[in-house]
């Protein structure tokens, strides 16, 4: 075999190679296969349709963990009927498909069934969004360094979050408005960090609506991705009687959470066993992304925050 003949076979080689890792990629891609790529615990579907009265769901799974393809031998693709929170049905309503996990619970409709919680959207393209934005506040962290943290004067990073309603909220979410921006999580039990932060918040919303200033709008972060999903955040905002038309609540896996804190000056840890343990601070963001006013700690006012927010100090 001569040398131009080893190159063709080696051209045919490679090609045949980079077709089959395709196929392997858009094979798990679409949840499809013999062997899933999902932890065990989670799944992945399409919502089909919803019984709000008796708080069930049906689905179409298209992967799941390999613990729970033994669990539901031959199902994936075949209608599957589960348990679900409230909270998360209006994500699924906006959200065909999604990711979460399935827990072992009891129904008064179905017996023996499957909660699905920890319910994510999982939207091909809205992925794709979400990531191409939150690699740039990933190089934007890097590029300001260990010490640097944005004040007063400063635009507020590039990020994109789900809201309660599981669709994405960027930072676009600021223009043409004054925000007031904190950071809570819905686990918090100490009464006067996250609960009071999140009661004034709601105080300020109603005070800002009797007073007919206009363009407010309202942003709490979670600091807790591990347990704070946009479902539990749309029960939080409910619990709180919060009203959403002008105030989201927002989330996202741990390392976008990260970035958005190291550069707004927000500390937080988690030992086992204890609650998350943070700093607080709570802003007021202009509608040019700037940062206009800031107090750190939980002692902020909200007469002060109200005064602030008339048109003439925005």
């Amino acid at each position: 075999m001569d040398k131009k003949e080893v190159v063709i076979k080696l051209i045919e080689f490679l090609t045949l190679v980079t077709i089959a890792s395709l196929s392997s990629s858009c094979s798990k891609e679409a949840g499809f296969g013999a062997k899933s790529v999902l932890p065990d615990g989670e799944i992945r579907g399409e919502f089909l349709s919803a019984d709000e009265n008796k708080s069930t769901i049906k689905i179409k799974p298209l992967a799941m963990g390999s613990d729970l393809t033994d669990k539901f031998p031959g199902s994936l693709h075949k209608e599957l009927e589960l348990v679900v929170q409230p909270g998360d049905l209006t994500l699924l309503q906006n959200n065909k498909i999604f990711r979460g996990k399935l827990q072992e619970t009891f129904s008064g409709s179905l017996g023996k069934s499957y909660l699905l919680h920890y319910i994510w959207p999982d939207d091909r393209a809205d992925r794709i969004r979400l990531n191409n934005v939150n690699r740039l506040l990933r190089r934007d962290t890097l590029s300001l360094g260990q010490d640097v943290i944005r004040t007063v004067g400063d635009q507020v990073p590039p990020f994109a979050l789900y809201d309660q309603d599981g669709r994405i909220l960027t930072t676009e979410y600021f223009d043409g408005s004054v925000t007031v921006l904190n950071f809570i999580f819905t686990r918090c039990s100490v009464s006067d960090m996250c609960p009071l932060s999140t009661r004034k918040m709601k105080k300020l919303q109603e005070l800002s609506s009797q007073k007919k200033i206009p363009y407010i709008k309202f942003l709490s972060v979670s600091l807790d991705s591990e347990f704070d999903s946009p479902g539990v955040l749309k029960t939080y905002a409910r619990g709180y009687g919060l009203s959403e038309e002008n105030f989201k609540l927002g989330t996202a896996r741990k390392p976008v959470i990260d970035d958005i804190v190291r550069q707004l000056g927000i500390s937080r840890k988690k030992e086992d066993g204890q609650p998350l343990d943070h700093t607080m601070r709570t802003m007021i963001v202009n509608s040019k992304r700037q940062i206009v006013y800031q107090v750190p700690g939980k002692s902020w006012n909200v007469e002060d925050f109200l005064s602030r927010l008339q048109p003439d100090n925005g």
